[in-house]
């Protein structure tokens, strides 16, 4: 089982893997001497306080020694002495989350909430932890954030390049900086979408939600992200019998532009194509895009194609996972025609390694702002990416990161563990290029941008560049005839 860093996987460690039953609950009218026999009797150190099922309130030991021991008497009830509201983290929240939560409000115990606000476990703070966190923690007290608005998410989305330059300089692999990049942008849309649910609903546009999952696209997708890659998402909603269908969309269209803005405030910045479930285009039943599938299918326009190229690798980052399950499925049943897969291979056919005959580098000449420069992800890992991509769906697998991908090819005897591990190496050492060119830039002060200068990398760098850009070059070959030329 693939299995990343220690310092990635502190950051994308979820808060349900650490939960413990260190708690009792009881009612708000509870007398507060019953409740502290319970507490002994079954020896847990906090006592949670509900009222009309609902945690309204907390008491820790620390309460107890100060509160209870010195103020209550026999008739004193819970509710008299708890501490509210209640400081609290989601189940889906991560455990860094949690651990800068509790530093910085200073407590020893947190309760996980799941979506409807019930208790299902506790979060107990744990000394060997934060030693075994060591200079991290520095970083989660920086990405520690208010769930009530989006100053905390601004934070996050910040702090990501200071993360991303220490886990360089640890000599982190860059897929795996990208994949805690991807995490972090995950939840960026979860909060920026749980706060678009609370103002929307307030609107009273539809008295029935129905389930929906927001879904991210492309890198966002495959959690191969680099710094600041624009929004890619589209939301798939159930129907409801009890609702206007229009009125279920028109919720759903005020959620997306809800959510999607402020994801934009946040540093995640709208799609210049308007590929965001703002868009109709992108926000849809289950049932209709299924229709709209089919018919780009059947269509498969070079328009249509695309489409398909830009929805393929999605990934559910909210709601009912299901129904983007449900979707791929169908997606993968309808791409096994043998036509259609040639027609989305030619929807991809002018993405090309960066690479020329005579082993030149091929910059841009166009742009002047980026004259002489190389778009290391358009004309380096892109075509790498949209290759395994079409072998990928070809042989039925349904894994959706690049290096999954790689590896079920390597099972299927597609390709040999030897080009497994070279288009592995290929993209982490592309990946690392991007990722240090855009710390630098944003250290700078300047913008982020895929583009590179080739002349500033070192002389083995361009030697190792140029070998494994040759190599995506001669993949491309490949597929066209495999794929794109087969089914003439």
């Amino acid at each position: 089982m693939f299995k990343r860093s220690n310092s990635v996987e502190l950051f994308t460690n979820k808060v349900m893997d650490y939960m413990t039953d260190n708690y009792i609950l009881v009612k708000k009218n509870e007398l507060i001497k019953t409740a502290i026999e319970q507490l002994k009797k079954y020896k847990k150190s906090t006592i949670l306080v509900e009222d009309e099922n609902q945690v309204c309130g907390i008491i820790t030991e620390k309460d107890i020694l100060k509160r209870v021991a010195f103020s209550a008497n026999d008739q004193t009830t819970v509710n008299q002495v708890m501490s509210e509201p209640v400081k609290f983290v989601y189940e889906d929240d991560l455990l860094f989350h949690a651990v800068g939560k509790m530093r910085k409000l200073n407590l020893n115990h947190l309760p996980v909430f799941d979506m409807d606000s019930k208790v299902l476990g506790m979060v107990d703070m744990n000394i060997a932890l934060t030693a075994e966190l060591g200079d991290l923690v520095f970083q989660i007290d920086q990405m520690t954030y208010d769930e009530q608005d989006v100053s905390g998410l601004i934070k996050i989305k910040q702090q990501q390049i200071h993360l991303a330059e220490d886990l360089l300089n640890r000599n982190i692999y860059p897929g795996d900086i990208s994949y805690l990049l991807s995490f972090l942008n995950n939840v960026i849309y979860r909060r920026a979408i749980r706060l678009a649910e609370k103002r929307v609903k307030e609107k009273k546009i539809i008295k029935e939600i129905p389930n929906f999952s927001v879904i991210v696209m492309g890198s966002g997708g495959r959690m191969e992200s680099f710094l600041h890659p624009d929004q890619d998402n589209g939301l798939i909603y159930e129907t409801n019998v009890n609702e206007d269908p229009e009125k279920i969309d028109l919720y759903f269209e005020e959620l997306a532009k809800d959510f999607t803005k402020t994801l934009d405030d946040c540093g995640i910045p709208l799609c210049k194509g308007d590929l965001m479930a703002s868009n109709q285009l992108w926000r849809k039943s289950l049932p209709n895009w299924k229709i709209q599938i089919e018919q780009w299918l059947k269509n498969h326009t070079p328009q249509d194609m695309r489409h398909i190229d830009m929805l393929y690798d999605f990934r559910s980052v909210y709601g009912k996972i299901e129904l983007a399950e449900e979707l791929r499925l169908f997606i993968n049943d309808k791409l096994q025609e043998k036509k259609l897969l040639k027609f989305l291979y030619f929807s991809e056919e002018e993405s090309d390694a960066a690479i020329g005959f005579f082993g030149q580098f091929i910059v841009e000449k166009n742009d002047n702002e980026n004259k002489g420069f190389l778009n290391l992800k358009h004309t380096g890992t892109l075509p790498l990416v949209e290759s395994i991509r079409l072998y990928s769906i070809k042989n039925k697998i349904t894994k959706i990161s690049t290096f999954e991908r790689l590896d079920e090819l390597n099972n299927l005897k597609v390709l040999s563990a030897d080009e497994t591990d070279f288009f592995k190496n290929a993209h982490r050492f592309m990946s690392n290029i991007l990722l240090r060119n855009q710390v630098e830039r944003t250290k700078k002060g300047l913008s982020i941008k895929n583009f590179i200068d080739p002349k500033k990398l070192l002389e083995r760098e361009k030697r190792v560049l140029k070998i494994y850009l040759k190599k995506i070059r001669d993949l491309k070959q490949r597929v066209r005839v495999d794929i794109g030329e087969e089914y003439f």
